[in-house]
């Protein structure tokens, strides 16, 4: 008896999906030396398709059963549970699906800092940033489902009839959705009295601002820091592994009670965020990398 097999290499074809991932160690700071920690992002999608991306912080040798917060460009986006061991993940997602808190930030390029109950940092560390090529833009251009977003040149987005929306990520998307959807909460970073605004989810991205839903600017969100908190500039600081910090030197900065920052060895800057740093950098100093 003979068999025929046909060919169902089509029927197995997956269509590749655009995708990168960075991974972060996060370094211990005096408050817990002992922590250890990694943060995780994910971006899949296209513009056409829109862009999907997923957050991870990991933690683990940190005091057990306590709440801890997570923040990216200074702005807190959501929080970490510790179990009875003192490990614990938080997952974030945009769109926000199951249980995962929302993304409303690219993390890339950005100041990724967990902090205990009292805004004191246990854990920081900077994720790369390798999302764009030297001088492109954010770029609106006109498609069928509405506007997409490309990481373009400026003159690439004038040849496409598109719209320059500045420097910055295409993820979350910076370009107005049809219908427009409802306002949202955006933390602009560093914009003194004007940080939290109500409006729609493009402007956020549009102001390289955070995303974080449908809240209310009363109380802010958006306040950096829990008060008697100051930036610390530590001038040294090893991992959990007993290894130096090359970015430790005059430039690391710590968000730290005035106690702990003078136990430290460190100056303080006084209160605000440590994004933009405001410590002293050396010419010795260098990205935190793995």
């Amino acid at each position: 008896m003979k068999f025929i097999v046909l060919p169902i290499v089509a029927l197995l074809a997956v269509p590749a999906v655009d995708a990168a991932t960075v991974k972060q160690p996060l370094h211990a700071t005096v408050v817990a030396p002992g922590a250890q920690g990694k943060a995780s992002f994910a971006l899949g999608g296209s513009a056409s398709r829109g862009r999907h991306g997923k957050f991870k912080v990991v933690a683990r040798h940190l005091p057990p059963g306590k709440s801890f917060g997570i923040r990216v460009a200074g702005v807190r986006i959501g929080t970490l549970t510790t179990n009875g061991a003192g490990s614990g993940s938080a997952s974030f997602s945009n769109p926000q699906k199951g249980r995962a808190q929302l993304l409303g930030v690219d993390p890339r390029g950005h100041l990724v800092e967990v902090s205990d109950d009292q805004g004191e940092d246990v854990m920081e560390g900077d994720v790369p940033d390798d999302s764009q090529d030297q001088g492109d833009i954010q770029c609106c251009v006109p498609g069928d489902d509405g506007t997409e977003c490309e990481e373009t040149s400026p003159a690439d987005c004038t040849a496409a009839n598109g719209t320059d929306m500045g420097a910055g990520s295409c993820f979350p998307n910076p370009c107005p959705t049809t219908p427009p959807s409802g306002d949202i909460v955006c933390c602009v970073p560093n914009a003194g009295q004007e940080d939290c605004n109500e409006e729609s989810a493009a402007d956020c991205a549009g102001e390289n601002g955070v995303n974080l839903g449908a809240v209310a600017c009363e109380p802010d969100p958006c306040a950096p820091t829990m008060p008697g908190i100051i930036r610390c500039c530590v001038p040294e600081n090893d991992d959990a592994q007993g290894n130096e910090n090359p970015q430790g030197d005059a430039g690391e900065c710590e968000q730290l009670t005035e106690t702990d920052c003078t136990s430290a060895g460190g100056v303080s800057v006084g209160p605000g965020s440590c994004e933009p740093n405001p410590c002293p950098v050396s010419s010795a100093s260098g990205a935190f990398l793995d």
